[in-house]
């Protein structure tokens, strides 16, 4: 009795799923005529299929408009964009001329232009005889704004033409496929480009675009064709011209079925096809048909309930094929455009409502469910037990319900068995605490990690230990349910990799000390005295240049090794190129000489590379603790090693604050010097240089100086062999030059400027071009101008210097020796220099009139300047007595405090404009 009433309950509940999946089906069917056409999904669909059909059946243009294009070759031919309107009335005269029928602009004529361009393209208009369309836009009037304004053509263009809507409208998936046929203008209906051209008198409403016209058989011509008249008349008698963008760059590029993106213009072109072949689409509403439609397939499913689901399938494709290539036959034939998204769509629910009036699909798709399910945990537990990592899954009762076979083994645990029965306390101590945790907390998933290490066979293996406890149904009021789950993963391998990246980015490849990075770390976690040093091997770069980088590289091991084998138990980093860094704790003040007499004793021996016996010779900078902080060592040790290579003959040195305060200061000025030329900080002053004979001025050295924001004025003493020493001497040398000839335009014309010129600019940078360019920008003439050189500016490069020295002189500019008889003076060089002037040096001039050998040997350099013909410049005279005895020897110039100190240039020659002679005993 009971097997009966189950069974009577069974059949009345499959009745009722049945029941209720037909209805539903049914409803659908009959909503979708109702309602489909209002999915987007349904018209994307439909516009798909419209696309195909066009593609299917293309047709030719007619030829009766043609297409002129601004392409790529006319954009790189004519020049830069936007063009002058006198092209476009060119173009047009063409046209005219050639006997266009209607020639449409589409270019933006809205704003003025060049008055001459205007009047211009005006004239072109009026000789076309009003066969001209100009385009208009209606646009909103701002982003955020629903008014809309129209743009126009100036109204100097727009009086000898036609306007024409020339608006491109989108749907809303961005796709252009209608054209409006006009709008209105000033309140007077207006035509659309493609109505006018179309030769239609409609001017509202919209028309789809026929896209089975072929854009590719438009004639079309290259816009710099037409200009150079390489398209024949015929091309263009009697047709109508559409002139516009199809260049990419030029952005007037739409989104268009068929073709993917075609030019604005071209869209114009395809629109008045349409209308020139009377390909007036159109759509009707098919919802009563597709009613009909709905009905008849629900009557027929009821009433072929017969007949076999094949058989069913079988007429609803036929049905399909041939609803296709009847929508297909319309749309090509009659340009009626018939939706087909709907009608398939219930067809299929009338399959699905075939099968479910044979089959239960509620009974089906549980059972399905049921077997999906039943699938889903046996392979769970198949996961589960060839899992790699240890998973366990616990009850409320912390009772194991199952667990891989890897969790088993490394628990020492077996399904049944309580989790707390483990061996393993870390994952014990945890699993107690999220208990805890989830009794006060009974609604939140509770998750914790877990790292514990474990026998892995040879050696100690790591674990990663994931618990999560979830919470499940209450079961009774007095106790929390939940659910658990353990993973359990080898991370041995990933604890060794990261044990070794940490030991890589500590170490230095390729002599395994202590990187800069790591040494400066660990010094500044020490306790106690410090003596650390900064080792650097004496020409390391000439070894490498002679012995190949190679050796260079064996060269940095073998030291590393002799510093490993003395100072084991210390610090040592090759902190970068040859530089080592060695850190010793020690609490005794004697230690430093010792400590530095040891290491300079380590490298006496020679070192043995690839057969060669290599001497190695060392400096040291060594700092201890208190002379900064114990990160901050190894650069105050930097600090006292670069003192040392400042002192050739010194072979190590103690951090000295002083040195470091001026190193500092270098550095510093160094890097405000890269921006001192571009702030303005720079400015010249001027030393007068005075003829002896006269007394009158005959010129004067420009002098730079340094008004630093922060230091004020620094002697150029100071930031010149830093310039020097960076490179930056040649920025700051041409503006020197640049600066010096431009001031020196302003004085009298009987006035020379000199500039001084590094050796190192003279040899690194073209002077002659800098020359050449100060001059001509300027003005100054070049014989006003004097270049001051030292001989270390050829010394080194003696034969590219002195060709530089003879250009420069062959333009007319005054070469003059600075600084003789300091330097590295060489006959040999003074016969073969192309000089103007010899400059004795102040050391000379100031102590000539005390010193009888000094007297002589300034009598010598006058003598021999005058031998070679050089006019002689003494610099530092300072008084009469000197200016006296110059004068006699036959000096022609003085420059020093007796006739001025360096000053601005304006006061320089308001002094010396008075015409102040030297006493007479001059």
């Amino acid at each position: 009795m009971r097997r009966r009433t189950r069974a009577i309950g069974d059949y009345f509940s499959g009745s009722v799923s049945t029941i209720t999946v037909r209805i539903l089906l049914i409803a659908m069917m009959l909503a979708l005529p109702l309602a489909g056409a209002n999915f987007g999904i349904f018209q994307g669909i439909n516009n798909s299929l419209f696309a195909k059909r066009f593609e299917w059946a293309p047709r030719q243009a007619t030829g009766n408009v043609v297409f002129v294009a601004i392409d790529k070759h006319s954009l790189d031919a004519v020049g830069t964009w936007p063009w002058p309107r006198s092209i476009y009335a060119t173009v047009l005269d063409k046209l005219v001329a050639s006997g266009a029928k209607d020639v449409f602009l589409d270019v933006d004529f809205s704003a003025f232009s060049i008055k001459q361009e205007d009047d211009r393209l005006a004239e072109a208009l009026i000789g076309a005889g009003g066969g001209v369309l100009l385009p208009v836009f209606r646009q909103q009037e701002t982003a955020s704004s629903s008014q809309t304004a129209v743009t126009r053509p100036i109204p100097q263009l727009l009086q000898n033409a036609w306007p024409a809507f020339a608006n491109v409208a989108m749907d809303a998936d961005g796709i252009v496929r209608r054209f409006d046929l006009g709008s209105q203008l000033d309140g007077n209906p207006t035509q659309s480009a493609a109505s006018a051209l179309g030769a239609i008198d409609s001017s509202s409403g919209s028309l789809l675009v026929d896209y089975s016209i072929r854009p590719d058989t438009v004639p079309t011509f290259s816009l710099y064709n037409v200009l150079n008249g390489s398209v024949p008349a015929e091309a263009v008698r009697g047709r109508s011209v559409v002139v516009g963008a199809s260049a990419t760059e030029l952005k007037d590029i739409f989104a268009v079925p068929v073709y993917g993106a075609i030019a604005g213009p071209l869209i114009h072109v395809l629109a008045a096809e349409t209308l020139l072949q009377n390909r007036f689409l159109r759509m009707v509403d098919q919802a009563p048909l597709e009613l009909l439609f709905a009905a008849l397939l629900i009557v027929g499913v009821i009433c072929g309930r017969s007949t076999a689901i094949v058989t069913m399938a079988a007429v609803g494709l036929t049905m399909v094929i041939v609803g296709e290539i009847g929508a297909f036959l319309l749309q090509r034939q009659y340009g009626l455009l018939v939706g087909t998204a709907v009608p398939w769509l219930m067809l299929l629910l009338a399959w699905m409502l075939a099968l479910n009036e044979r089959v239960d699909l509620g009974h089906m798709l549980v059972a399905i469910a049921t077997t999906e399910a039943r699938n889903t945990r046996r392979l769970m537990r198949r996961i589960i037990a060839d899992s790699s990592d240890g998973v366990v899954a616990f009850d409320g009762d912390l009772r194991i319900v199952d667990a891989s076979e890897s969790a088993k083994a490394l628990l020492r645990v077996d399904v049944g068995d309580l989790l707390l029965d483990g061996d393993c306390t870390a994952i014990i101590g945890i699993l107690q605490r999220l208990v805890s945790e989830h009794g006060a907390e009974p609604n939140r998933i509770h998750t914790a990690l877990a790292d514990f290490t474990g026998n892995g066979g040879s050696h100690a293996a790591h674990y990663e230990a994931s618990i999560t406890i979830s919470p499940t149904e209450q079961t009774t009021a007095a106790r929390s349910r939940f659910a658990g789950c353990l993973i359990i993963r080898d991370v041995t391998a990933r604890r060794e990799y990261e044990q070794r990246l940490k030991k890589l980015s500590e170490r230095d490849d390729l002599t395994g000390l202590l990187n800069r990075r790591e040494f400066a770390s660990r010094l500044a976690t020490t306790e106690g005295e410090v003596l650390v040093s900064v080792l650097d091997i004496e020409r390391f770069s000439s070894l490498c240049a002679t012995l190949g980088r190679d050796a260079g590289d064996e060269l940095l091991k073998a030291v590393a090794a002799r510093l490993g084998s003395t100072f084991a138990d210390d610090l040592l980093a090759r902190l970068d190129g040859d530089h080592f860094g060695i850190a010793t704790f020690t609490t005794d003040d004697h230690r430093i000489e010792y400590f530095a007499d040891s290491l300079l004793r380590l490298f006496e021996e020679p070192i043995l590379i690839r057969g060669a016996v290599v001497p190695v010779s060392v400096r040291l900078g060594i700092a201890r603790s208190g002379d900064a902080a114990p990160g901050a060592l190894p650069a105050a040790a930097q600090s006292a090693l670069d003192a040392v290579k400042a002192s050739p003959e010194r072979r190590w040195s103690s951090f000295d604050p002083s040195t470091a305060v001026r190193q500092a200061r270098s550095r510093r000025l160094e890097r405000d010097m890269r921006d001192a030329l571009q702030n303005g900080q720079f400015f010249l002053q001027f030393q007068p240089q005075i003829e002896f004979r006269s007394g009158r001025l005959v010129g004067a050295e420009a002098l730079i100086r340094w008004n630093h924001p922060e230091f004020g004025l620094i002697s150029p003493a100071e930031f010149i062999p830093i310039a020097e020493s960076s490179g930056l001497i040649c920025d700051i040398g041409r503006w020197t030059l640049f600066e010096a000839c431009t001031d020196a335009t302003t004085w009298p014309c009987d006035l020379g400027v000199a500039v001084n010129v590094s050796a190192i600019q003279f040899e690194r940078s073209d002077v002659e071009a800098d020359v050449r360019d100060a001059l001509s920008c300027s003005g100054l003439p070049s014989s006003r101008l004097c270049l001051e050189l030292t001989e270390t500016a050829f010394l080194d490069q003696g034969g590219v210097s002195i060709n530089k020295m003879r250009a420069l002189r062959d333009r007319g500019v005054v070469i003059a020796l600075d600084d003789f008889g300091t330097g590295y003076s060489s006959m040999s060089y003074l016969a073969d220099l192309p000089l103007d002037k010899l400059k004795i040096d102040q050391s000379f001039v100031r102590r000539m009139n005390g010193n009888p050998s000094i007297f002589e040997i300034v009598r010598a350099i006058i003598s021999l300047a005058h031998g070679l013909n050089l006019v002689v410049v003494a610099e530092g005279v300072e008084t009469e007595l000197e200016a006296e005895a110059l004068h006699r020897l036959g000096c022609e110039t003085g420059q020093g405090y007796l006739f001025g100190r360096p000053d601005e240039a304006l006061r320089m020659l308001s002094k010396w404009n008075v015409q102040e002679r030297l006493s007479a005993k001059v």
